[in-house]
């Protein structure tokens, strides 16, 4: 009977542990993105994002310079680090099509997509591709480097 109680008390506490409470689902908090040229990015995502800086520090002796920017609810973090590599000056033969492991673009959704595209080819932003179209949603998309070349996808919502 002891025993019996004993198992019976295990698969109790085993299933209960088993029955978790899902998780809450994750909100989106910031993006960091390393530059090579700290001030040509940073006023590139003021000047053509639209971002806001919200605060600024550097440190020589520990070899970096960060800003935070700021645009509605997205946090976006500019980092320069001394000891960072880029893939063109590590990989013999760098090709800018090759595929990396890591974040591959970062994605918004915005209002007056055409507006913002007329707004990046004033601003002679670097387009990859053309603008398309989703034949299911009909919906607009593009994609556009930043000075790093880093992608930044827009979706027309």
């Amino acid at each position: 009977m002891k025993n019996l109680l004993f198992l019976l008390s295990f698969l109790v506490l085993f299933f209960a542990a088993a029955q978790e409470t899902p998780l809450p689902d994750p909100e989106g908090y910031f993006s960091a993105v390393i530059v090579e040229d700290f001030d040509n990015s940073l006023n590139w995502y003021i000047d053509v994002l639209g971002f806001e800086l919200v605060n600024q520090q550097a440190s020589e002796a520990r070899g970096f310079q960060v800003a935070n920017l700021q645009r509605g609810g997205v946090m976006l973090e500019i980092l320069e680090l001394k000891t960072a590599l880029s893939p063109k000056n590590a990989i013999p033969n760098f090709n800018s099509k090759a595929r990396l492991t890591g974040i591959f673009k970062t994605g918004f959704f915005v209002a007056n997509f055409d507006g913002w595209v007329k707004h990046f080819k004033a601003k002679e932003v670097t387009f990859r591709g053309n603008v398309v179209t989703d034949p299911e949603s009909g919906k607009k998309m593009v994609i556009v480097q930043d000075p790093d070349g880093n992608r930044i996808q827009f979706f027309e919502k």
